[in-house]
């Protein structure tokens, strides 16, 4: 749950006993400080007296705008100008009506405003009415208790009353649902809102630097590619009741996204602590042997020691989840955050703020590196590729960005805009004459087994007149692991719209021949690892029957990653149709690419 927002009233000490300040107990007491703690207590507000004194400080504490809600106040009393107010409650007398009302200052949040008059509106006039006592009710002379003053404080009391079972016939319903709302449905831990409200609660200046804030990184998604998502959710599960287990009376533990669980350790022990880390990891690991499954299962860590001026949860959060990445990259178990680290995933983040503001400027340009044929070496297409021309850290490479994007989530937009840029780079050499170069554009996981992928990519493509042929669309191999259904379902309809369609990273991670037999692919593009130890026996043997098996399904068959010419003439030999890599041409901006193509050039042999 969200920690509460902080009222502050100025009350009216001498409006006995609808408010008054109470010398014995050093508050303000009476109908109104009451109303106003139910409130609070059924809203997300805490409602506190500002240096309650005994003094009536009211427009004082208006000029000087240091409190939220001005109290005590009856139509006709000298009210201030030009606040926004609430009626508290209404008695006619006399065929007069007199309200009274609390009056909202400046500093006074806007939602305070709707959420109080929303709460008090919710008494009817009918309520009211019922429950007004009669008019002749006889006068009692304490502390110059008028009438008037009795029949309010009668009426307001009964209103309480009535407001008082209203709100403990909810009570109970309220507070399943707020427990509802701060506990993560597949583990049965608290969740974000969870932690929030705990660190507020536990943790503050003082002890602060004695915990770690530690996040461990489960990759779902490839889990979800291996087997099935009630297999995933099994072992997420198992991992959550690990952590329990590791997780002491002073720890908080939450799990915080799909992919990740928080715990906020006590510890004045660092070196101390990382023993038992290690230990949980390795039970991690073990899940696959202990419950036969054929998946490697692993889980990763992140650890920031807190720090005194950490007042939420957000930076510390960032800096241990970064870390766990980092783990992962490594392999390393888990790793703490260092200055160094923290000032590498401070730089990460004000990129990450920047993407927006790229997109607009079209910061992101279209590189291309060029395939030639391996025969006659000619230039023959290129494959689109993306760079960041940063306007303070200059032309960042893909690996600087792209992992930041699908973590977040952004990777549909760069693709879809890149997309676009190689569009208008096609229609841009058709009418120049050009009507034989084509250009791949590689489309992440995430994009590509889409439901709206065809949707979105027509959207694009009727935008231009360059032959649908000439656009090849790249499947990475982890797209093909799965989603079979609705990757079948785009490329049958990307071949309907006579775009080309190709197998990446083939022969590397998940891709088989089987993805041949169930992909309606025009082609494979052969993973460098595979060209790497082609000079090999066993190298050459297996590049020999992919290629063969790819022609004989009539495939046109590429090679990446190809940086020299021994590694050229073996392909050559092996009859690889197209050849792409350092030993002919490196990746350039589209312009250079425009002009070398438009000039034919021709790759020189060696």
């Amino acid at each position: 749950m969200a920690e509460k927002v902080l009222i502050y009233v100025a009350g009216n000490p001498d409006a006995y006993p609808l408010e008054y300040y109470d010398d014995d107990t050093g508050t303000y007491e009476g109908i109104i400080p009451q109303m106003l703690r139910s409130f609070s207590e059924n809203s997300g507000y805490e409602i506190l007296y500002y240096n309650a004194d005994g003094e009536d400080r009211r427009s004082e504490y208006d000029k000087n705008n240091q409190v939220d809600i001005l109290s005590g106040y009856m139509q006709g009393d000298e009210a201030p100008q030009g606040n926004l107010y609430a009626s508290l409650f209404s008695v006619e007398r006399g065929g007069e009506l007199y309200t009274y009302r609390i009056y909202f200052t400046d500093a006074a949040p806007q939602t305070l405003v709707s959420d109080l008059s929303e709460y008090l509106s919710k008494i009817s006039e009918q309520q009211v009415a019922g429950m007004l006592i009669d008019s002749s009710v006889q006068p009692v002379d304490y502390k110059g208790l008028n009438l008037l003053i009795v029949a309010v404080l009668c009426v307001i009391i009964a209103l309480l009353c009535v407001a008082a079972a209203m709100l403990a016939k909810y009570k109970k319903k309220l507070r399943r649902a707020e427990k509802d709302s701060e506990t993560d449905e597949l583990t049965g831990l608290g969740n974000s809102e969870y932690l929030n409200r705990y660190y507020k609660q536990y943790v503050n200046d003082k002890n602060r630097i004695l915990y770690q804030m530690i996040y461990f990184f489960v990759d779902t998604e490839r889990l979800q590619r291996l087997t099935t998502s009630d297999e995933t959710d099994e072992f997420v599960r198992y991992c959550a009741v690990l952590l329990s287990e590791y997780a002491g009376d002073s720890d908080i533990l939450a799990r915080v996204s799909d992919r990740g669980f928080v715990m906020l350790k006590l510890s004045s022990d660092a070196a101390g602590e990382h023993a038992w880390l290690e230990t949980l990891l390795e039970r991690v690991g073990m899940y696959s042997q202990l419950h036969n499954k054929p998946f490697e299962t692993k889980m990763f860590a992140g650890i920031y020691p807190m720090q005194a001026e950490d007042q939420d949860l957000s930076e510390p959060i960032f800096q241990a989840t970064q870390s766990a990445y980092e783990a992962m990259k490594t392999d390393a178990g888990y790793i703490v955050c260092t200055n160094e680290m923290k000032q590498k995933f401070i730089r990460e983040k004000q990129l990450q703020a920047s993407i927006d503001r790229a997109f607009e400027r079209n910061e992101f340009q279209l590189y291309l590196q060029f395939y030639v044929d391996s025969n006659s070496l000619k230039i023959l297409g290129g494959e689109a590729l993306s760079r960041w021309n940063h306007p303070q850290r200059g032309v960042l490479q893909p690996d600087e960005f792209i992992p930041l994007m699908e973590r977040e989530k952004m990777i549909s937009r760069l693709d879809y805009y890149c997309l676009g840029k190689v569009c208008g780079f096609l229609d841009m050499l058709e009418k120049e004459g050009v009507d034989a170069f084509f250009v791949s554009c590689n489309f992440s996981r995430e994009t590509f087994s889409s439901a709206d992928f065809i949707d979105n990519v027509r959207q694009i493509i009727k935008k231009y007149a360059f032959p649908k042929e000439l656009l090849i669309f790249e499947i990475t191999e982890s797209a093909t692991a799965r989603n079979v259904s609705q990757l079948q379902h785009n490329i049958s309809a990307l071949k309907e719209f006579g775009v080309r369609v190709a197998l990446d990273d083939f022969g590397e991670g998940f891709t088989s021949f089987y993805d041949l037999h169930r992909y309606p692919v025009d082609g494979i593009k052969l993973d460098k690892g595979l060209i790497d130890y082609i000079t090999t026996p066993s190298g050459r043997a297996i590049l020999k029957a992919m290629i063969q098996v790819g022609h004989e399904l009539n495939m046109t068959i590429l090679a990446e990653g190809v940086e020299s010419q021994e590694q050229v003439d073996a392909l050559r030999q092996l009859g690889c149709d197209v050849i792409q890599g350092y030993r002919f041409y490196h990746p350039m901006p589209w312009w250079e690419a425009q002009k070398k193509i438009t000039e034919k050039q021709v790759v020189p042999t060696a």
